[in-house]
């Protein structure tokens, strides 16, 4: 059987993932909720990842084994869990189990079981916040996944129900989050270069993700400073739970999870944005949702302005991640009144997508690396 490729960003509020190739998209709220091993249903869904059932035992579990609820079905639960700002990402079950049923998910629709069974093989690049990283935790993170055994069975989700999925890795490649970004904003899908004058100038790459923010300086030959470079553990999920709490407070209105809320929030449609619907009365959130923002919106300049006074010869500061769409318009007001640094930021799918698809570049090179190095056989 054909190994497959696998980018996955276990990100703090969804997983992206890339399989096979640029065109091939996941994507998976982060939310897990346990349940039993049978669900009441009236309808089944109408597509497997909005019903995501899955019966997962692993080495990499802390318990080793459980029944979840996972994505958007789980957020139906009341007692759903997602990452909190203690969760660290290396060693949390939450992000084992998401990625394994994202590749059970990939796995069960590529192939057809045989004895009830598909086995399936993958080489992986996924990553860690810069924090995590700066600990040594990547080398555990990809022992935690290589060296153990992982089954999923799907229970009642529609299409695949009943498989059962035997995962086990090839390779993985745990990356450094905030540090990749540049790798996709200086090169094309081929692998060409582009934004070429990137490359000659030392850039401030500021993820802002759900539970942390990697500030990654990155010099011109490529290297990552070690010294200033930063992991803070601020987020926007906090801020977001503050908001629900108060929403809910004040006008008596529940969000099921944060992805919810994140939808209301930057809605594509103007008059939607920042506003919910109560008995049928449309109702503005807009003044509870910018009191709170704007105070991580602080904490996350008060970063920028640090990393400028450390390396005083930073050229450009991209912000990018979900984080960075959400305090978009509020960094902007403030660094025009303050110090009006160059900040950049990427488009709304770039800036979510950026990290998987960097993972997935970074794949590609390091097998056709590999795949070089390998000793001909005389014949």
């Amino acid at each position: 059987m054909s190994i497959r490729m696998a980018a996955i960003d276990i990100g703090n509020d969804t997983l992206k993932a890339y399989v096979q190739g640029l065109n091939q998209e996941i994507w998976i709220p982060n939310v897990i909720a346990e349940i039993g091993e049978s669900r009441d249903i009236v309808e089944l869904e109408k597509h497997p990842l909005d019903g995501l059932h899955v019966e997962i035992v692993s080495g990499a579990l802390k318990r080793g084994q459980g029944v979840f609820a996972v994505g958007k079905l789980a957020g139906g639960y009341s007692h759903n869990d997602e990452l909190t700002s203690d969760s660290e990402k290396s060693e949390a079950d939450q992000p084992v189990i998401m990625l394994l049923t994202a590749l059970a998910y990939d796995a069960a629709k590529a192939f057809r079981p045989k004895n009830g069974i598909i086995e399936a093989t993958y080489n992986l690049s996924t990553g860690l916040p810069l924090s995590e990283a700066k600990r040594g935790k990547r080398k555990t993170f990809k022992e935690k996944l290589k060296a153990n055994s992982h089954e999923v069975r799907f229970r009642t989700t529609p299409e695949i129900g009943g498989t059962l999925v035997r995962l086990k890795f090839e390779e993985v490649l745990v990356n450094i989050e905030g540090h990749v970004a540049l790798i996709d904003l200086t090169t094309n899908e081929d692998g060409t270069v582009r934004n070429e004058e990137l490359t000659h100038m030392t850039v401030l790459i500021n993820d802002i993700g759900g539970l942390s923010t990697d500030a990654a300086i990155i010099h011109e030959d490529g290297t990552v400073d070690n010294i200033y470079s930063e992991g803070i553990k601020e987020g926007v999920s906090p801020y977001l739970d503050e908001i629900m709490d108060r929403v809910y407070h004040d006008l008596g209105y529940r969000f099921l999870n944060r992805q919810q809320l994140v939808e209301v929030i930057t809605s594509e449609k103007a008059e939607e944005r920042n506003h919910i619907w109560i008995k049928g009365i449309r109702t503005s959130i807009q003044s509870i949702v910018d009191e709170i923002l704007i105070k991580l919106a602080r904490e996350e300049y008060k970063l920028i302005r640090s990393s400028w006074n450390k390396v005083p010869g930073i050229r450009v500061s991209y912000q990018i991640g979900g984080g960075a769409l959400l305090l978009k318009p509020y960094l902007e007001a403030m660094n025009e009144q303050e110090d009006n640094y160059p900040l950049r930021f990427v488009g709304a799918k770039d800036s979510i997508w950026m990290i998987a698809r960097a993972y997935y570049k970074l794949l590609t090179v390091y097998l056709q690396y590999k795949n070089s190095q390998i000793p001909v056989t005389p014949k």
